[in-house]
């Protein structure tokens, strides 16, 4: 064989080559951008399934705590009211001295024990609102609101009647009770709020 067809021999086993690691260097370049794609899918699915997974967690844990909440509100719904009135220290009637103006000692102990009582209540109904503040700064910080009712035009989406009531003054379907609160987590109604809402009375022709 001549030099120049080993030359050219060469040559040609060269192209050959260079033409072999370029196409495996295609494949590989697209094999590493389909890994990146794939990678880059894989991050974004766990990114959201990490974020429903965090979601369902807030859900699950605001509807633990209504339970909570409800008897709380229940509690200050149903609180007795104190009678302000200062109780009388003195007594002419039932005064078993029967002298106008000296002071009945069974009346001045019920007075202290009356006004020790109310001191206790006034604490007991400070400590159920500071532990309702507390929730609902809680249930703020998990991106929950409270559902307005009373006064509202009732809407389906967000409350539930459970009774009418009827009236001469308001128009019909106008909240004017609210018997359980309800509340929205990130736009999701997780429990509508239960309602009294106004009927017009039928007039008579």
């Amino acid at each position: 064989m001549s030099k120049d067809n080993q030359q050219n021999d060469q040559n040609q086993n060269s192209d050959i080559t260079l033409e072999k690691l370029q196409q495996d260097l295609n494949q590989a370049m697209n094999g590493w951008k389909r890994t990146a794609a794939d990678f880059e899918n894989f991050k974004k699915y766990k990114e959201r399934e990490n974020k429903e997974l965090l979601e369902f967690a807030k859900e699950v844990t605001v509807v633990k705590l209504l339970p909570m909440i409800d008897s709380l509100e229940q509690a200050l719904r149903h609180a007795p009211e104190v009678n302000h009135e200062s109780p009388k220290e003195f007594s002419t009637g039932s005064n078993p001295t029967g002298q106008a103006g000296i002071m009945n000692p069974a009346s001045a102990e019920a007075s202290a024990g009356g006004q020790e009582w109310e001191k206790k209540y006034q604490n007991w109904l400070a400590g159920i609102n500071g532990i309702l503040s507390q929730l609902d700064k809680t249930l703020t910080e998990l991106g929950v609101k409270k559902i307005e009712a009373i006064g509202k035009k009732f809407d389906p989406n967000f409350h539930e009647a459970v009774k009418e009531v009827v009236g001469r003054d308001k128009e019909d379907g106008i909240i004017i009770n609210e018997l359980q609160s309800g509340f929205i987590l990130n736009g999701k109604v997780i429990r509508p709020s239960r309602v009294v809402i106004s009927k017009r009375l039928a007039s008579s022709e």
